[in-house]
């Protein structure tokens, strides 16, 4: 058995959280759709107008600047204000928009983050992000100190394409420098584990969104620093 070298992560429910419990509805879009009125809405017709609204944004991921990921917002809440009928001016789209792109307080650090970061960095394990995300992910994680333990970084917005992509993967491999079996991967989706543990990389769940669902193909993790006790628990106690 290999023994690990370096950690990949992905970000959402992983490393960090949305403060609204949303990665798109926003506290800003609450301020405009009240959350008692949006949540009484069927929950079949949200994720029918959300699918639809995302549609756009994985067929034409790849996004260069902050300023492109607004555009392309404006046009995700435009599809969900028209398919949902909310009501919402163009003014208050844009301003949706805008606030989800550069309002990094919209996002926050699970409270064992940093320090786990640290620690991981400390033992001498390479750390990488494997993440579906935006340009505004970059000076998110520089703004809540999480940036500078990266040795890479693997960004789907770079590469216009979405996890389980294979190219993703063969991305971060090539960056990390290790074999596959030197990786341990921890990621809260399923379907992006299973395409890592194709390539022989070692695997965990994040289950920080549920921590109640602990059962599944994969160890899971309930806080990033469950992975501090898995590597020692694999290492025989020494991390």
């Amino acid at each position: 058995m290999e023994k690990i070298k370096g950690i990949l992560f992905d970000l959402g429910w992983t490393l960090e959280s949305p403060a609204s419990r949303s990665w798109v509805f926003t506290r800003r879009f609450y301020e405009y759709v009240p959350r008692a009125r949006f949540e009484a809405m069927d929950p079949n017709v949200i994720r029918a107008a959300e699918a639809k609204a995302h549609r756009p944004l994985s067929e034409h991921h790849y996004t260069e600047t902050l300023e492109e990921e607004n555009q392309k917002f404006i046009g995700f809440y435009s599809s969900l204000n028209k398919t949902l009928s909310l009501g919402l001016s163009e003014e208050a789209i844009e301003d949706i928009a805008y606030d989800h792109t550069y309002n990094f307080a919209n996002y926050v650090l699970f409270p064992d983050t940093l320090s786990t970061l640290k620690t991981l960095k400390e033992h001498g394990y390479r750390i990488g992000v494997l993440s579906d995300t935006w340009p505004s992910t970059v000076p998110q994680q520089k703004e809540a100190g999480a940036y500078k333990y990266y040795d890479c970084l693997t960004l789907s917005f770079e590469l216009g394409v979405l996890k389980p992509d294979p190219r993703m993967y063969e991305d971060a491999l090539a960056k990390m420098k290790l074999k596959p079996e030197e990786i341990l991967y921890v990621d809260d989706l399923e379907k992006s584990l299973d395409k890592a543990a194709s390539y022989g990389i070692v695997c965990v769940r994040s289950a920080c969104e549920h921590p109640d669902l602990l059962e599944g193909r994969y160890p899971a993790v309930t806080s990033p620093g469950g992975v501090i006790e898995l590597l020692k628990d694999r290492n025989g106690g020494v991390l």
